[in-house]
């Protein structure tokens, strides 16, 4: 399934927290490790203490340097290639977007923040925007600035888990064979999992809804929660005569802060979402929110880049 993981690094330990679980994802799928910086143009010498990764020597000595350490601290026994983007960019997301293409890998791994342009790369509108040009899968990992492939020593992470997050587009059910895979990999159990809004909250924010009487609304999202939870049993039994173990669950409430706290009773588990640009009544699974659950949880995302 993924043959080939790219990881974009800025130098800083925040951003080698995807390293880690890079190496999970790579014993696990047989995988290639593409460890990639991009220069940045006008950058600044240091940040919270750490050297600015300035041109191709800086860069490429430091690329070299966390390949030694996977190979040798990691003991990952892969492949492993380096590649520095020469041409100084102002747009990170857009330099990742482009050698995505050019590098052709399978997965992308990154920390949900960093330093410098990668705070902005993968959080809010630039991450549906990075899905969209790259069509390639994300694995996003939550991110400490003391965090760092030193600090991590030899302790690789995992996950028993995998919930997949899902609304009543049928397009979504792409996260569900994203996911089917990764436990097939993993042997990890899958939960397919949604949140219903209630009334309350889409209230003034989802047009049309707003316009709706509360008792025709919250009819409706009645309606919807039946839908989702006749949706979800179907999967789960198609599932389990694929030989995949899973459950499903359909709750009320903030989709971002519902999704977050059934991560963190399956701990440890792997979030997956699907994503793509809509607006309106599935404007929750947009970026922002994303973004929303990257903020209320510790666990990695596997965004799934979804498309008519």
């Amino acid at each position: 399934m993924y043959k080939k993981i790219m990881v974009p690094l800025d130098g800083s330990g925040a951003a080698e927290t995807a390293l880690p679980w890079t190496i999970y994802l790579a014993d696990v799928f047989q995988a290639e490790i593409v460890l990639f910086h991009a220069i940045e143009k006008n950058p600044p010498e240091d940040i919270h203490g750490e050297n600015h990764l300035a041109n191709l020597e800086e860069a490429s000595t430091y690329l070299e340097s966390v390949k030694h350490s996977l190979h040798h601290v990691f003991h990952f026994k892969g492949d492993i290639s380096t590649h520095v983007h020469l041409e100084e960019t102002t747009d990170v997301a857009a330099s990742i977007a482009m050698h995505m293409k050019e590098l052709g890998p399978d997965l992308v791994a990154m920390c949900s923040h960093g330093r410098s342009n990668f705070t902005q790369a993968f959080i809010g509108s630039l991450a549906t925007r990075v899905i969209g040009l790259g069509q390639v899968p994300i694995f996003l990992v939550k991110s400490h600035e003391s965090a760092g492939a030193e600090s991590s020593g030899e302790v690789i992470p995992s996950v028993s888990n995998i919930l997949v997050a899902l609304d009543n587009a049928s397009i979504h059910d792409k996260a569900i064979r994203s996911a089917e895979e990764f436990a097939k990999n993993t042997e990890a159990r899958l939960v397919l999992f949604s949140a219903v809004p209630r009334f309350g909250s889409l209230k003034g924010r989802d047009g049309g809804w707003g316009l709706m009487s509360p008792a025709t609304s919250s009819t409706l999202l009645d309606i919807e929660e039946d839908k989702m939870r006749q949706h979800l049993d179907e999967h789960r039994k198609s599932l389990s005569e694929r030989g995949v173990a899973g459950s499903s669950a359909v709750v009320r409430g903030d989709p971002a802060r519902k999704i977050a706290q059934e991560a963190k009773k399956l701990e440890p588990s792997l979030i997956v979402l699907g994503t793509h640009g809509r607006s309106g009544m599935e404007a929750f699974w947009k970026g922002s929110v994303a973004a929303k659950v990257v903020s209320l949880t510790d666990a990695p995302i596997l965004l799934v880049p979804l498309h008519e």
